[in-house]
């Protein structure tokens, strides 16, 4: 995590554009600006200047926004320069900043670091900035918003206020419990209340509230014939030899699933299960290959995303009966290879990749996201894995709680593992609501921005 010291770096984008700004931060603000501009600064406001060079060149005209802290966006001293977009110019500028005593480059995400640090933002509020800057679809975008207006954040504290409220009652049912007249909440309540709860974070993680969550991570099953170049895709998306590749049809039999991170290649994503397959869709070779092809089918029926593969890009449905409802990726499989004349333009919308140079790997993965998202609904625990893994971990808690209120019974009978529960879900809120915020995990917050954010 950033410490002291004055930090600057471009905050527009790279590349030719009408205007470009320039942010300083940090202590020695008003020495650097002095230095380079000639100005004093005194109240906010904006200055015109230009930037001395020297060397026989000419000056360059800029306009200096000044911002004193705290009321900035870091909360420290800051400038924001305005200049000309040229590559050369602004590379210029940032140099002579850097000439300056106790001026460094920032880093990845250091003004909005030092914003947070400051009480400027919260960190849901950071998180909301990179996925903005992320965002490629409008659910994106609004998940985004709500960690940038507070709504988010404002519905996770409601959420810790009622578990705290329950575990205090609960409590407050072990500290009475020789006190047979004494009930702060009864069974049937409590269980209700639980349930209200649950439903809610369930809704959030992008979950139907009447699945059970587990892993919870959204199941891509790789589906099509024998030999379709299924198990190849999965290790190329992979990046290792996990399923067993071969010419001979027939090779995978058993179902392999192993996890992917999609924020590694997709920012803003967040982790998926891959899941290979035997084929189907072609009469059974033995009773090995029948019962093998059994268990693909029940598989498919769970899947959240298919991935149709079919290295002929014709996609037979009625060869391959498909759940209706699920997301499917079509995916034309060994695009190295030529196609037949009579099926190049038959290819229904398909994406052509090929597992073994990569083609368009980075495109299927970008697929696979939004496919994803249109199957779990557009909640910010969808879009940002921190806070989903949060999320579910404080719906396991609270379901722990639940499994051990018996809602007949006139008083609740496993008290102390109640309180367990609710500690655990509460634990898990914390670390979204700012409670409970270690240095790693700011620390991997902030190195998914940019530099100049």
């Amino acid at each position: 995590m950033p410490t002291g010291g004055t930090i600057t770096a471009l905050c527009t984008p790279a590349g030719a554009s009408v205007r470009a700004m320039i942010r300083v931060s940090g202590p020695d603000v008003r020495d650097c600006v002095s230095k380079l501009f000639g100005i004093a600064l005194g109240d906010r406001g904006v200055f015109q200047a230009r930037c001395e060079f020297g060397g026989g060149d000419r000056d360059l005209p800029v306009q200096v926004v000044w911002y004193p802290g705290p009321k900035s966006y870091t909360g420290e001293d800051t400038v924001e320069i305005m200049l000309p977009g040229n590559r050369t110019l602004v590379g210029r500028v940032i140099d002579c900043l850097l000439g300056c005593d106790g001026v460094e480059l920032a880093g990845p995400g250091e003004f909005s670091a030092r914003a947070y640090l400051n009480h400027r933002l919260t960190l849901q509020q950071a998180e909301g900035i990179a996925l903005r800057i992320a965002a490629e679809h409008d659910d994106e975008l609004e998940a985004a918003g709500a960690l940038l207006d507070g709504s988010y954040g404002d519905q996770c504290n409601e959420w810790a206020t009622e578990i705290t409220t329950l575990l205090a009652l609960v409590e407050a049912g072990v500290d009475f419990s020789d006190q047979e007249d004494v009930i702060p909440i009864a069974p049937c309540d409590l269980h209700a209340r639980l349930g209200i709860l649950l439903d809610a974070v369930v809704a959030q993680i992008g979950t139907a509230s009447g699945d059970r969550v587990h892993s919870d991570l959204p199941k891509v099953v790789f589906v099509g014939k024998p030999n379709a170049g299924k198990s190849s895709l999965f290790n190329a998306l992979l990046g290792v030899q996990r399923a067993t590749v071969s010419d001979q049809a027939g090779t995978t039999r058993d179902v392999i699933i192993e996890q992917m991170d999609l924020a590694k290649h997709v920012p803003g994503a967040g982790s998926v299960e891959l899941v290979d397959l035997a084929g189907v869709g072609e009469a059974a070779i033995d009773s090995i290959d029948a019962s093998a092809q059994t268990r693909a089918l029940e598989v498919i029926e769970e899947a959240g995303v298919i991935l149709w593969c079919d290295p002929a890009g014709v996609f037979d449905a009625e060869s391959i009966a498909l759940p209706t409802a699920t997301p499917i990726v079509r995916v034309r499989t060994k695009s190295d290879l030529p196609l037949s004349t009579g099926l190049r333009t038959k290819t229904n919308n398909a994406l052509a990749v090929c597992a073994l140079d990569g083609t368009a790997l980075g495109s299927l993965q970008r697929a696979i996201a939004d496919a994803v998202s249109r199957r779990t609904g557009s909640g910010v625990g969808v879009f940002v894995p921190r806070h989903r893994r949060a999320l579910i971990d404080s719906k396991d808690g609270i379901d722990a709680a639940i499994g051990h209120v018996d809602s007949t019974k006139r008083v609740i009978e496993e008290p102390e593992l109640v309180a367990i529960g609710l500690r655990d879900a509460l634990d898990a809120l914390g670390e979204l609501i700012g409670e409970v915020s270690p240095d790693d995990v700011l620390g991997r917050v902030f190195a998914t921005f940019c530099v100049g954010k």
